[in-house]
């Protein structure tokens, strides 16, 4: 390699190093409330984990006129027909795009993907395909630090094709349970706090 081409690769390894440093980080923990929709089994028993409180953190950074970054949840969970309890915990990749409305107020449309982890009797997988679509409503104070109302929608893919013996709350009973390729899905309302630096 010449030198000229040497400098040139330097100065442009340097120039792109530069801006990931300049570009702005952003921090965001949320609490909110996690709304579940229910499948159903081979046997006809309804599977719905409850409504309940999560509890999340994203950390972005701009590109273009949008944010990338990672987002993960975790959701505790009990379940209606059965008697252990569980979690999801969602590990996505998510971007959004981002609209200024005014001076202190953003909103954004984005999307995400990844995988859950699922902590369930009745699930024979520990990790499902997953994705989500996500929008909000963001107020800030600074440039430092910002208030945001967002919902996410939520859907995993359940291939649960091997049996799975769990137990019913009634007289502790056992039972099999088969589900065949079914959508679980879940809505999100959250409030996150957002730290720039």
């Amino acid at each position: 390699m010449k030198a000229g081409h040497l400098l040139i690769v330097i100065a442009g390894m340097l120039t792109a190093s530069h801006t990931v440093s300049a570009n702005t980080i952003y921090v965001t923990p949320y609490l909110g409330y996690t709304f579940s929709s229910s499948i159903t089994d081979d046997n006809g028993i309804n599977i719905e984990p409850e409504n309940d409180l999560h509890y999340a953190i994203a950390i972005e950074t701009d590109l273009d006129k949008g944010r990338v970054g990672l987002f993960v949840s975790h959701q505790p969970t009990d379940y209606e027909n059965f008697l252990n309890s569980g979690s999801y915990t969602y590990v996505h990749f998510q971007s959004s795009l981002r609209f200024e409305a005014s001076q202190r107020i953003n909103t954004y449309l984005g999307a995400s993907i990844g995988t859950t982890i699922i902590d369930a009797d009745w699930s024979d997988q520990d990790l499902v395909f997953s994705g989500g679509f996500l929008g909000g409503l963001e107020y800030k104070f600074n440039p430092n630090f910002s208030i945001l109302l967002e919902g996410r929608w939520l859907a995993n893919l359940m291939e649960s094709d091997t049996t799975t013996l769990c137990n019913l709350p009634e007289g502790n009973q056992t039972c099999n349970i088969r589900v065949h390729s079914e959508w679980l899905t879940q809505f999100q309302t959250n409030l996150g706090f957002t730290y720039a630096f």
